[in-house]
């Protein structure tokens, strides 16, 4: 069962929602996109993930960022937002449901620029995925070693994130890394959710075998 959050960030309150699976099992934090752009916890792939990964007995946190839905203060657009997400992870941390579960990362385009740089200062995220990276209009500089396992997916009618570079960062990145392509599918997968959130489901169930 779902039940809705409140998430401090500094001195704004964030809006969230926790599915709690089993007793043990991961927890998944879900980035969502651009705020700027309509994006919210509400988004097709945001709870696509959440539907295929709480099928799969992971516990899920997904969120707003500040200043989209319930959740106070105003998204700058940035990297800077990433401090919601470091928000988001120190609930968990600390919420009695889930202060003793693995923690990962999951994120969808502006969600995963910002998802990967909480990710990359915290030890306690031991996996992460990335569903389509805005590698086309974001500095993704920031990424050198995940220091964890690390999936990336995009489709292959993505506007917005140019497979061509995609597979160049991945290429050049170390570690346990994998890229998946979901033929047909463009930046929003309308249609395809269900492709593209097995593909995620399955690299988190290799990751944290029950």
């Amino acid at each position: 069962m779902e039940e809705f959050v409140s998430i401090p960030s500094g001195d704004v309150t964030l809006e969230g929602a926790l599915t709690i699976t089993g007793n043990a099992t991961p927890v998944v934090i879900v980035c969502h996109p651009h705020p700027h752009y309509g994006g919210s916890m509400y988004n097709n792939v945001v709870e696509s993930l959440r539907d295929e990964l709480s099928s799969r007995g992971f516990s899920v946190l997904r969120f707003n960022f500040r200043g989209v839905g319930k959740s106070g203060g105003a998204s700058l657009g940035g990297l800077d937002d990433y401090r919601d997400v470091s928000a988001a992870a120190a609930f968990l941390k600390h919420h009695e449901s889930t202060a003793d579960r693995p923690l990962a990362m999951a994120g969808y385009s502006y969600g995963a620029w910002v998802g990967i740089r909480h990710a990359l200062d915290d030890r306690d995220i031991l996996a992460w995925a990335a569903v389509s990276p805005p590698v086309s209009f974001f500095d993704f500089s920031h990424l050198t070693d995940p220091g964890v396992p690390v999936c990336f997916v995009s489709g292959d009618r993505d506007d917005f994130c140019d497979l061509e570079s995609l597979k160049r960062l991945v290429d050049d990145l170390h570690g346990q890394k994998r890229l998946e392509v979901v033929p047909g599918a463009d930046h929003f997968y309308m249609g395809y959710e269900g492709q593209m959130a097995k593909i995620v489901g399955g690299f988190f169930s290799d990751m944290f075998p029950s």
